[in-house]
């Protein structure tokens, strides 16, 4: 789970997801787990720590994502652990007018391709 001011776009994500696993098959991830490893590339950081304060769950947070990154769950996986956690499912989808930049760390435009840039920059730095 991330929050749900994390994501600018479903292509935000899919690009986390390809150098996430590009990294992995490099022996490159800067994390100890896959999980780690995206909310990083996500936040633009090679600061774990920084990275969770950025993506991660937060006091106060009302909204989250929940991302497969095994891509192996079903959609009623996620309404089974959404019940667990008497969470309420809604059909949005990740978008600039939820997206908060400021929080990611982002100090340019608020658009998709500064959060896509973004993510490149977690392994320059």
């Amino acid at each position: 789970m991330i929050s749900g001011t994390a994501l600018a776009s479903d292509i935000h994500a899919w690009t986390a997801y390809n150098v996430l696993i590009r990294n992995k098959e490099r022996t490159k991830m800067k994390s100890n787990s896959i999980d780690g490893e995206f909310i990083r590339l996500l936040s633009g950081t090679h600061h774990i720590a920084t990275s969770f304060n950025r993506a991660g769950l937060q006091k106060g947070d009302t909204t989250a994502w929940m991302v497969d990154l095994s891509c192996s769950n079903f959609d009623s996986d996620f309404v089974e652990h959404a019940d667990k956690m008497d969470f309420t499912l809604l059909d949005d989808r990740p978008n600039l007018e939820i997206f908060d930049s400021t929080r990611m760390g982002i100090v340019s435009t608020k658009n998709e391709n500064a959060a896509i840039a973004h993510i490149h920059l977690a392994d320059i730095r």
